[in-house]
């Protein structure tokens, strides 16, 4: 991908600015000093608005001269992971156990370098535009509580675009498809209540931990059985805990699962089954098992004309076509509301081969003036 000369001229800012945001991850809804560092850039390059949104999210709004124009949104999220990091940088989160491993430093880069592009071309402006600077996305629904404050609102947003850092697409493409992208993912509590009682007399209580087993076996069947297999389906176990001591029959157990799907109906099918699955256990066992949805994610689903679209804006050889990931994006909670397009940009094949989430992920930097110019181009190439 050819990139402008004043997206190229960008790469000190744009290095600049992520190191300074590697430094401070912090953790969902607790991105203070990351959204002070914000503003602090934005100073810079005022816009017309600058609003805060469920307390540590930044929403920021450039109008066109005629304000009655059309409303692009982009979107990046903010937040750091509980991770440890091993990388041997200049750099280096100095944020003890918190680290941006999931490249959420990168994509707050390029929307504050895409408002110095604004910034300076303010007399071509055409559209109006707004940037979202979202918390807690991993796991936490951020978006949710941005879209309830009036992220896209004020101005009407028309339609909004996103982009990851991914280390499966080579460095400097675009990975895209139409239809469904990342999974619908929840985030399920299973909670198993029995009855404590001396290790030596199983028959005065109700054992949990057995309930428990029973239950993680016979769940295993819900995908196994009942799934097409041709359709992506995962429930994971991720943790379980449960019991006080060696010789006291536990009386509760609380196991943490994800479950991640393509589809409204397989997602339903699954949630029947697991339901069902408990209902039968908790009757042969005595225990009582409650299942607690704590968060659901819906899938990111690309509507087709808008992948079409972006041919309009790159080469056919700017693109890599990518398979459906059973990750999950609360980006998507924006395309229920607004037409939107996420994409994934390709840092594969640079200076780092580590997965996201993972303690020693890293990557070129000059990747995200790819970012940047693909931003520049969806809003006409003008800036």
């Amino acid at each position: 991908m050819r990139i402008h000369e004043e997206v190229e001229a960008l790469l000190d800012e744009c290095c600049a600015i992520r190191r300074s945001l590697h430094r401070i991850p912090e953790p969902g809804f607790e991105e203070f000093k990351t959204s002070e560092f914000i503003r602090g850039i934005l100073e810079k390059y005022p816009p017309d608005n600058v609003e805060a949104l469920v307390t540590t999210g930044v929403k920021v709004v450039y109008y066109a001269k005629n304000q009655k124009a059309m409303t692009i949104a982009f979107r990046a999220d903010m937040d750091g992971l509980h991770i440890d990091e091993l990388n041997d940088v200049e750099y280096k989160s100095l944020n003890e156990g918190k680290m941006h491993a999931c490249g959420h430093d990168g994509h707050v880069t390029m929307l504050l370098l895409l408002a110095r592009l604004i910034h300076e071309h303010r007399e071509k402006q055409t559209v109006n535009v707004v940037l979202l600077f979202q918390p807690a996305e991993e796991s936490k629904g951020g978006a949710f509580k941005m879209l309830a404050e009036g992220a896209l609102m004020n101005p009407a947003v028309d339609r909004i675009y996103g982009m990851h850092l991914w280390p499966d697409v080579p460095k400097g493409k675009i990975g895209i498809r139409w239809g469904p992208m990342m999974a619908t993912s929840s985030a399920l509590d299973v909670i198993v209540r029995g009855v404590s009682s001396h290790g030596s007399s199983p028959q005065h209580g109700v054992d949990a931990v057995v309930a428990a087993a029973l239950l993680i076996t016979t769940l295993q069947t819900a995908l196994t059985r009942n799934v097409d297999p041709r359709l992506g389906a995962v429930f994971s176990i991720g943790k379980i805990e449960g019991g006080k001591e060696r010789n006291i029959i536990a009386d509760e157990v609380i196991m943490s699962a994800t479950m991640r799907v393509f589809s409204e109906q397989t997602y339903d099918l699954l949630r029947g089954r697991i339901r069902a699955m408990a209902e039968g256990i908790s009757v042969a066992t005595g225990a009582e098992i409650e299942i607690i949805e704590c968060m659901r994610y819906p899938c990111v689903d690309n509507p087709q004309y808008l992948v079409e679209d972006l041919y309009n804006y790159v080469d056919m050889s700017d693109v890599v076509p990518v398979e459906p990931v059973m990750a999950g994006e609360d980006f998507a909670c924006y395309q229920q509301e607004v037409p939107g397009l996420f994409m994934f940009l390709g840092v594969g094949g640079g200076k780092n081969t580590a997965s996201l989430h993972n303690n020693r992920f890293d990557f070129d930097e000059d990747v995200l003036l790819y970012g940047v110019e693909i931003y520049r181009r969806l809003l006409g190439g003008e800036y």
